[in-house]
């Protein structure tokens, strides 16, 4: 048995075809690329191609054949965990100086010390501004040449003292009442700020106003309860591009241990870091963060960190941002180390569960296409539990701009020699397939590898039968979205392909584009070189694996023997009902389980089983008799 160190389980396979789960969970492919926005370097999940656009964004020109892949393999009922590769993008941030935020993670971990900084990394960052605001000062006191300052305090001639909350000018400012209304001396004024005021305030230059925010903000119930007020504050992105709010965050609190009635957090950067779409809030704001006169007020910092124990001056209004956040850059040109790397991610077997590694469309050339196909098919071999799906270079098939059309042959001996770089294995599939699609996204054809339609073949042949079924041939294996495909071969072409371990892709007359072969990627004959049996095994082997997890630590004794024996033997013979095999055997008891075995802390198990195989030759012979020669004495039974 092979060597273990910490407890697990281990999985092995045999072959002895040439000697002589049932799929009922969700079915996982796995992709990575650039993309417009979204996390880099980690592993997400998405179910929909709506959730594809809102975590990574819609397609643009530099990377549409990776994301239609994507969005096509969705169209026919999987999944997708998806990494975007770490290239060299950065995210905008308030002093315009970019930084990489991989993700909040990262952002968590001090990678940054931005004030603000866009949630994510790429340019689309750069037309967001930042709006904070509370509900501002009691009264506007007219005082020719007061000579104060912004968090100064004004004494009136009660002797009541003020803060003074921003300047309107030489000669008038506004202030936070202290312990009763205003006293002003003879010659100066003092006029109530109400909220009609505050709603008619502009933010910055956008032509917004804080109303069209939110209401005015006031006193939080937490707040109330240690007697304070006005800690309320609202949070809003703007896009300056469109002068439009992009979201809102509101009545959260300047109290750093500010809580809801539930006990979350309302404290406003906590909040924000936690659930804003757009941006994050690092590094604590510095006093008069905005001065313009009369329409951004300014702030001490002081009073960002209050908290109910040490309330500061709560009244204060918190600044709004005066520009946008700036410095972020797209980059969508990958390397092949890079998307390499980005493929890595899926290795762990424990980390993530994945069924179907994508390829998706071309790298930036044919050589960088042959690295990021070997990186696909890398992962599928390590990991030994999913298959990867490889369409040609779309090169191989298509004339480069300004050149003649490919013939057939060329395209055939091209597509040939592209396949030649990747190994003989099973847990591949190839494919011949380029087909003509359309981007509604960006409103052009274009061409894209077919892989993500043949993993998603797979999904829907799952969904209506089993994983063991194969999902070639006309009545699964047509193909969704195609306009017309790059190279349509005909019968020879066919037969040289197939006996070069890739699957056409054929588009007859009244059927649309099928997928017609059902091989793996391995070079010599085995039962493993047919998509349905890899997959069966699969099956199986995460079965009994999840079976095999659930006896760990247990006795082991001819009691946790037979349960296994059971259970394993039930799976199989609905297996075996569902036409997945024709026959099963399973060994697990003294026989292979001796004292020996025991004594070394393991249990063996061993199953044997007959796949049932896919039909890919067809003979069927018509004779033509006589009229009164009897059936049974041509054929010979009787």
């Amino acid at each position: 048995m092979a060597s273990q160190v910490s407890p697990g389980v281990v999985i092995r396979e045999s072959d002895l075809s040439n000697a002589v789960v049932v799929g009922d969970v969700a079915i996982t492919g796995a992709i990575a690329s650039s993309f417009r926005k979204g996390p880099v370097g980690k592993i997400t999940n998405v179910s929909t191609e709506r959730e594809l656009i809102d975590t990574f964004g819609a397609p643009s020109e530099a990377n549409a054949a990776d994301w239609l892949v994507a969005s096509e393999f969705l169209r026919y009922g999987g999944r997708l965990s998806v990494v975007r590769a770490a290239t060299a993008v950065v995210n905008a941030t308030e002093s315009g100086t970019g930084v990489l935020i991989a993700d909040k993670d990262a952002f968590d971990a001090g990678v940054t010390s931005e004030k603000f900084a866009a949630r994510d990394a790429g340019g689309d960052g750069n037309n967001l501004s930042v709006v904070i605001v509370d509900r501002g000062p009691d009264y506007t006191i007219n005082k020719t040449g007061h000579g104060l300052a912004v968090g100064g305090t004004y004494t009136d001639d009660a002797s009541v003292a003020h803060e003074v909350y921003e300047l309107n000018g030489a000669n008038s400012f506004r202030i936070i009442k202290g312990s009763a209304a205003p006293t002003p001396a003879s010659g100066d004024t003092a006029v109530l700020y109400s909220a009609s005021d505050w709603n008619a305030r502009q933010v910055g230059a956008t032509g917004l106003t804080f109303k069209s925010i939110a209401p005015r903000p006031g006193t939080s119930a937490y707040a109330s309860e240690r007697f304070l007020s006005y800690d309320e504050v609202h949070v809003a992105v703007i896009d300056t591009a469109t002068n439009t709010v992009l979201e809102r965050m509101t009545y959260l609190s300047k109290l750093t241990d500010g809580k809801s009635p539930e006990g979350n957090s309302t404290y406003w950067k906590d909040y924000v870091n936690q659930y804003s779409g757009y941006i994050y809030a690092g590094a604590a704001l510095s006093t008069n963060e905005v001065t313009t006169a009369g329409e951004d007020p300014g702030d001490a910092a002081a009073d960002y960190n209050a908290t109910a124990a040490a309330p500061l001056v709560l009244a204060r209004i918190l600044p709004t941002a005066g520009g946008a956040l700036s410095g972020g850059t797209d980059d969508y040109a990958y390397t092949a180390g890079e998307v390499g790397a980005a493929y890595d991610l899926f290795l762990d077997t424990e980390a993530t569960e994945v069924d179907f590694v994508l390829m998706g469309g071309d790298a930036a050339n044919e050589t960088d296409t042959i690295a990021k196909a070997s990186s696909v098919a890398a992962v599928a071999n390590s990991r030994k539990d999913c298959v990867a799906f490889i369409s040609p270079w779309t090169g191989a098939q298509i004339a480069t701009s300004g050149g003649s059309a490919l013939t057939p042959t060329q395209q055939l001996a091209n597509t040939l020699e592209f396949f030649e770089n990747i190994g003989s294995s099973s847990y591949v599939v190839l494919d011949s397939g380029v087909k003509y699609t359309y981007d509604r996204f960006n409103d052009k054809y274009r061409y894209v590898g077919c892989n993500g339609d043949v993993a998603g073949l797979c999904v829907s042949t799952s969904a209506v039968l089993d994983d063991w079924f194969s999902p070639a041939g006309l009545n699964r294996g047509g193909l969704q979205n195609v306009v017309k495909l790059a190279f349509n071969p005909n019968k020879a072409q066919r037969d040289e392909l197939y006996t070069n371990r890739i699957n056409p892709i054929v588009s007859f007359p009244g059927s649309g584009p099928v997928l017609f072969g059902d091989k793996t990627g391995l070079a010599s004959p085995s039962a493993f070189d047919r998509i349905n049996v890899r997959r069966l095994f699969l099956n199986v082997e995460k079965r009994a694996r999840a079976l095999a997890e659930s006896v760990l630590f247990e006795q082991n004794d001819a009691v946790t023997r037979s349960n296994f024996n059971s259970a394993i033997a039930s799976y199989l013979s609905e297996v075996q009902a569902r036409r997945g095999v024709t026959d099963y055997l399973v060994v697990c008891d003294g026989t292979n389980n001796t004292p020996e075995v025991i004594d070394r802390n393991e249990f063996v198990a061993e199953l044997y089983l007959k796949p049932t195989r896919s039909i890919n030759y067809v003979t069927v012979t018509v004779t033509a008799t006589k009229t009164g020669v009897s059936f049974e004495e041509v054929v010979g039974r009787g």
